[in-house]
């Protein structure tokens, strides 16, 4: 029976199979896998294939992290165009929004979500960390520390703690030899 060297030679592009694996699978020697990949070029080009694959996957991230970036931005610019126009419509008519106590509170909350939208979006933009995430990370790095500590072992203000074995005296009709 002839080798289906076309077989052979696609499942190792492919990948997850080494050439011992096929020779195993296929019954034939490692060594002639390895005259007949060399002759025909296979490792160049399972190269250009992971060339290929790292570029496309390269070009999705980046094409992500633009989808991303472009949303946040529209966000952004959507909670500035609140705030310019809530600021507009104080300057326009100041009697209307301080007119009672109630509308005055609404009108302030209004405000300030337009502003928490905007630090928010501006934060993600910019990968600037909250003071929640902040916090966690300072006891992520507090809890790192301590089993870093606990996989040292027990260690006293003087150093690594120490056992000192002492063994019983000898009987007098035993000697040291």
């Amino acid at each position: 029976m002839a080798t289906p060297w076309p077989k052979i030679r696609a499942e190792w592009l492919k990948g997850g199979i080494t050439q011992k694996e096929l020779a195993e699978k296929y019954g034939i020697s490692v060594k002639t896998i390895q005259n007949r990949a060399y002759k025909e070029g296979w490792k160049k080009e399972k190269g250009k294939i992971r060339e290929k694959t790292e570029d496309r996957l390269r070009e999705r991230i980046v094409r992500a992290r633009v989808t991303h970036f472009e949303k946040l931005i529209e966000a952004q610019e959507n909670a500035l165009d609140a705030l310019l126009d809530l600021t507009e419509m104080i300057k326009a008519k100041p009697r209307y929004w301080l007119r009672d106590e109630h509308q005055t509170i609404r009108n302030a909350e209004s405000i300030t979500k337009a502003l928490q939208t905007a630090v928010m979006t501006q934060r993600d933009l910019y990968r600037i960390p909250n003071m929640d995430q902040k916090f966690a990370a300072k006891k992520w790095k507090e809890q790192l520390k301590l089993e870093k500590e606990k996989a040292k072992g027990p260690e006293t203000a003087a150093g690594p703690l120490m056992v000192v074995v002492h063994e019983p005296p000898a009987e007098d009709g035993e000697a040291d030899e």
